[in-house]
């Protein structure tokens, strides 16, 4: 019932948009929880003057709440599966990029001591250079050893 006097006073003593307006700078799931207090208070006053809300509009207005809050959860539950695949991409792609430097570094160990397949890794050193030109990620810096 933490809304109730700020209600009371929305409705009763505010211009008629007040009530819309101070709802929408609230939270989304303390909408909810100002809608259902918004029911009850409805319900009290609706006793204390004698006349019964209608059944079908509070069921309606109950299913209205529910499909609000699970709208709002559904939202927040995507929110955070969008940050943890977020967080997921950038650690894979730090892993690729550590990958590819590893291979880079192996390469270039290859051709600059001389290994037995240094000849094979020169031209696997071409290749991936052509490759990371095409792809814009080439840095001249990166192959200074063997260049």
């Amino acid at each position: 019932m933490q809304y109730r006097e700020i209600l009371l006073d929305l409705i009763l003593n505010q211009p008629e948009d007040a009530l819309d307006n101070w709802m929408s700078t609230q939270a989304p799931l303390d909408q909810v929880e100002i809608l259902k207090e918004l029911k009850l208070l409805a319900e009290e006053l609706s006793h204390e003057i004698e006349e019964a809300l209608p059944a079908d509009l509070l069921n309606s207005f109950d299913a209205g709440i529910e499909e609000y809050q699970e709208a709002i959860l559904d939202e927040k539950v995507a929110e955070l599966q969008l940050e943890i695949a977020e967080d997921n991409l950038d650690k894979t792609m730090q892993e690729v990029n550590e990958t590819i430097q590893g291979v880079r570094t192996y390469v270039i160990e290859c051709i600059t001591t001389g290994a037995p397949n240094a000849k094979e890794m020169r031209a696997l050193a071409e290749q991936i250079m052509e490759l990371e030109k095409r792809d814009g990620v080439y840095s001249e810096e990166n192959w200074k050893a063997i260049l």
